[in-house]
C-alpha cells in the first residue's frame, strides 16, 4: 500500500511538473501569437562615417540602460567589421560606430545581448576557415568598452569554423553561448562560470555540437531548418530555455522558428521546434539582413533592420 501511494505521489508530481512546463511554453507561444504581422517603424539618423561597401547589416538588439533605450546593430563591409549604437529619443540617432576588426575579419554576424553582455562573432567570409567570437560588457552604451571580456577562437575547415550567428544567455550561474557556422548548418555550445567571465584571461569551454541535418525532427511542428542569420536565446519564467531562429525564405518572407532547448546538465543539447511563423515580405527591413528578439520588458518583440545604415534609416518593430 505504501509503495502504491509513493508511486501515485511520484505520478502526481511528474504530471504537475509537466503541466507547469507546458503552461510556461504556452505563455511564450501565446506572446508570439499576439505579435502583429506588420511592424511599426522607428526612424533614426546618422552623421558618422560608415563603410557600406561589400557588406550589410547582420543583426539588431535592444538595450535599456538607466533612463535611456538603445538599439545595437552589427555590420560587415569590404574593409572591417563593426557594431553601431542607436540612441532612441525624440530624434533617434547613431551615437557610435565601433570597429571590431579589420580585413580579413570584416564580417560581423548576427548577435545577442543578454543583460549587459554582448556576444558577437566576426569571420573571414572569404577564406571561411576561421572566426572569433567576442564577449563584451556594454555597461555604458554611451562609451562602449573596446576590450572584450573573452574571445572564442575558431579555426577549422571550410565554412565549419565561421560564426555567422551567435546567441548568449545565463543559466544557473553559467554563461552559455551558442555559435552557428555558415548558414547555421552546425551549432556549437560554449560555457563559462559567470564569475569567471570577469577574471583576466577568461576562457569559454566548448561543450557540445549539433549538426542540423542529423537532428531528429519527429515531433517538430514542421521539419524545416532555415539558413538562420540570427539566433537568440529566450527564457521563460521558470527558467525553461528556448532558441529563436530568424531568417528569410525563398519567398522573401521573414521567418521566425522557436526551438525548445533540452539539456539536463548543460553538457549536451537537443532542439525541438515548437512554433513557427512567416511574416509578410517587407521592403524596408528583413530578417535576412538582421533581426533579434527583445524580451526585456516582459513582452516579446521582434526587431529587424534594413540593409545598410544610411543618413536616414528605419528599424522595424513587431509587437
Amino acid at each position: 500500500m505504501k509503495k502504491l501511494l509513493l508511486l501515485l505521489l511520484i505520478f502526481i508530481h511528474c504530471s504537475m511538473l509537466a503541466l507547469a512546463q507546458s503552461v510556461e511554453k504556452a505563455s511564450i507561444i501565446h506572446e508570439l501569437e499576439k505579435i502583429n504581422d506588420t511592424p511599426s517603424m522607428l526612424s533614426f539618423s546618422n552623421s558618422l562615417p560608415i563603410n557600406n561597401q561589400g557588406g550589410h547589416l547582420q543583426g539588431i538588439q535592444f538595450l535599456s540602460h538607466g533612463t535611456s533605450d538603445y538599439y545595437v546593430v552589427s555590420g560587415s563591409s569590404d574593409t572591417y567589421s563593426y557594431y553601431s549604437i542607436i540612441k532612441k529619443g525624440e530624434k533617434s540617432q547613431i551615437i557610435s560606430m565601433n570597429k571590431i576588426l579589420d580585413k580579413p575579419f570584416k564580417h560581423a554576424g548576427g548577435f545577442q545581448i543578454h543583460g549587459d553582455l554582448m556576444a558577437i562573432g566576426v569571420e573571414d567570409n572569404e577564406a571561411k576557415k576561421n572566426s572569433k567570437v567576442f564577449i563584451f560588457r556594454l555597461d555604458n552604451p554611451e562609451k562602449p568598452s573596446r576590450e572584450p571580456l573573452a574571445i572564442i577562437e575558431r579555426i577549422g575547415t571550410y565554412k565549419r569554423a565561421t560564426a555567422g550567428c551567435v546567441g548568449i544567455t545565463v543559466v544557473n550561474g553559467k554563461v552559455l553561448v551558442v555559435v552557428g557556422d555558415w548558414d547555421a548548418e552546425n551549432l556549437d555550445f560554449y560555457l563559462i562560470d559567470e564569475e569567471k567571465l570577469n577574471a583576466e584571461g577568461a576562457t569559454l569551454e566548448f561543450e557540445y555540437s549539433i549538426k542540423a541535418k542529423n537532428m531528429d525532427r519527429t515531433n517538430w511542428v514542421n521539419p524545416r531548418w532555415e539558413s538562420y542569420q540570427n539566433i537568440n536565446f529566450v527564457q521563460d519564467a521558470s527558467g525553461g530555455l528556448f532558441l529563436a531562429g530568424m531568417a528569410g525564405n525563398e519567398q522573401e518572407e521573414n521567418v521566425l522558428d522557436l526551438f525548445e532547448v533540452k539539456s539536463n546538465d548543460l553538457s549536451s543539447f537537443q532542439l525541438q521546434k515548437v512554433w513557427s511563423k512567416s511574416y509578410p515580405k517587407s521592403m524596408k527591413t528583413k530578417f535576412r539582413w538582421g533581426a533579434g528578439i527583445d524580451a526585456s520588458g516582459g513582452h516579446i518583440r521582434i526587431i529587424s533592420c534594413g540593409e545598410h545604415i544610411e543618413n536616414n534609416s528605419e528599424i522595424g518593430i513587431y509587437k
